[in-house]
């Protein structure tokens, strides 16, 4: 059996799928080691979802999600202009909220430092969030007021039918029990309420060709990696109706090829996306690279940047298989 109750299996020889009990067969090694432990992706060709085996323990969970080894105290990533265009991004995903949603109140699982939450309660919106990691739960708490909890479903208090939207952005592929976590949402939400995921695709291209290189695959941060075809299944036996599905996201979608074909290219592993960060967190990666690596990022940006976006266009929109994938369902 599997630590966090993730699967009923034995990993080391028949692993079975979480949602159907299904065979999974190994889809992708899962990269570099953490914590003295080789992850791999086994898929479930039935659900088209794929899962991390061995799962992480809790308290290895706990530790990938501290503060300093995720983001500053301060609950900053990224150097200034970077951030700058994240809070352009946070205020987009705003905008396509309330192109199917009226003004209400609005829960955001995985709500990080909160960003997100702050514009939409300045734009008129009841906002509440919840975090695993009591640490980033306490700063967006502190930093911008939110009413933000910390733990499971059942330490959260929220009543039935609460909510009119929620959103779980870049957040289901890192819980235990992800059918749970729809049902919960089920449950929260009110007759007619929205519920939004965003997840990168394993189907997409950019899966396919970076294998475990790929860098939205973030073993073993990512406990379930979801297809398209999988999430939307997995809402539909929740009795959602699917409303939109958005392929293109020109934040996750170039740079995930980006980093991608750094990767491939024999590059230390996400060195580009460590180099963005804030001093503080991008000091392991400078002690720990190469010079040629950096020398290598420096030369290959000009051709891979405008490739990347040409591809993400083109498995987007022409192949309908985008890096990442975000669905927008009606309960």
């Amino acid at each position: 059996m599997v630590e966090c109750g993730i699967y009923m299996t034995n990993t080391s020889l028949n692993p079975v799928c979480t949602f159907c009990n299904g065979p999974l067969t190994m889809k992708f090694p899962g990269g570099p080691e953490r914590f003295d432990k080789a992850y791999d992706v086994y898929f479930c060709n039935t659900c088209a979802i794929g899962a991390t085996i061995p799962a992480p323990s809790l308290a290895e969970l706990d530790g990938l999600y501290a503060s300093e080894s995720y983001r500053t105290a301060s609950g900053v990533r990224f150097h200034k202009p970077l951030e700058r265009l994240i809070y352009l991004f946070r205020l987009g995903r705003k905008r396509r909220i309330e192109q199917y949603s009226k003004k209400g109140r609005v829960l955001d699982i995985g709500c990080g430092r909160g960003l997100f939450l702050a514009l939409m309660r300045t734009g008129g919106w009841d906002a509440a969030g919840t975090e695993f990691n009591e640490e980033t739960a306490s700063y967006a708490s502190r930093a911008y007021g939110l009413d933000v909890k910390s733990g499971g479903p059942s330490q959260w208090g929220f009543p039935d039918e609460s909510f009119d939207v929620i959103t779980l952005h870049h957040a289901l592929e890192h819980i235990p029990d992800p059918a749970e976590m729809i049902g919960t949402c089920r449950r929260l939400l009110k007759k007619g309420g929205l519920l939004v995921i965003a997840v990168p695709n394993m189907s997409s291209l950019q899966a396919a060709a970076g294998k475990g290189a790929w860098f939205h695959l973030d073993v073993p941060c990512h406990l379930y990696h979801f297809s398209e075809a999988g999430l939307a299944g997995l809402l539909k036996k929740h009795s959602f109706s699917i409303a939109r599905i958005r392929r293109f996201d020109i934040e996750q979608g170039p740079f995930g090829w980006i980093q991608t074909l750094l990767n491939r290219s024999g590059i230390r592993r996400n060195l580009f996306y460590n180099l963005l960060k804030t001093p503080a967190l991008r000091k392991r990666a400078l002690a720990e690279a190469l010079k040629t690596d950096i020398v290598y990022t420096l030369m290959l940006l000009p051709l891979y940047i405008p490739l990347s976006f040409v591809l993400s266009l083109v498995e987007s929109f022409l192949l309908k298989r985008g890096g990442t994938v975000e669905i927008y369902a009606v309960k």
